[in-house]
């Protein structure tokens, strides 16, 4: 039976996972709309193309990346997990990722309750003792353990968020 479960989610399947370094990726900023093009190595010796959609924050379109300047990539492929994407944006398939990570014990009660109620990262961030329970997680124990990850979770998001705060206030000074 359990199998059977773990089966049906099929956003839940692996996805390919690539690290690109600094020295790995050729990019140029395209004054254009929509998608980019970006070239990287795999690890295995091939170059790869990929399509991505850079996010800017608005007011920032104007911006002009200097050599050696770090800057995040959020892809938008189904079949490529993100780097560093805000758990804000993660899709049903991340929040899956992440519950496999964090609460590997009682997964697939989990990942059940999660996929019938399509929880994303938003909703992720939101979940309390209350909602899980509504959701069909009953037993208490299993509900600490998720709001325990999921705070920690919020903690890290709001980290992430002050430092992205912080570059961007010591950038306007420059």
């Amino acid at each position: 039976m359990a199998v059977n479960a773990a089966s049906s989610f099929s956003f839940c399947r692996a996805s390919l996972e690539h690290t690109v370094s600094a020295e790995e990726l050729s990019y140029q900023l395209p004054r254009r709309a929509g998608g980019s093009n970006l070239t990287w190595h795999d690890g295995r010796g091939q170059r790869t193309a990929h399509t991505v959609k850079l996010l800017q924050q608005p007011g920032t379109e104007g911006i002009q990346l200097d050599p050696g300047e770090a800057f995040t990539v959020y892809h938008t492929s189904p079949t490529l997990s993100s780097l560093s994407k805000p758990v804000v944006l993660w899709t049903q398939q991340d929040v899956c990722k992440w519950l496999k990570k964090h609460c590997p014990h009682n997964y697939l009660t989990y990942v059940e309750a999660f996929s019938h109620h399509a929880i994303t990262g938003r909703a992720l961030l939101r979940l309390n003792g209350e909602k899980l329970e509504r959701m069909g997680i009953v037993q208490d124990t299993l509900r600490q353990e998720v709001l325990q990850q999921v705070l920690q979770l919020q903690v890290r998001e709001e980290v992430r968020n002050l430092q992205l705060l912080s570059r961007a206030s010591f950038g306007n000074f420059s």
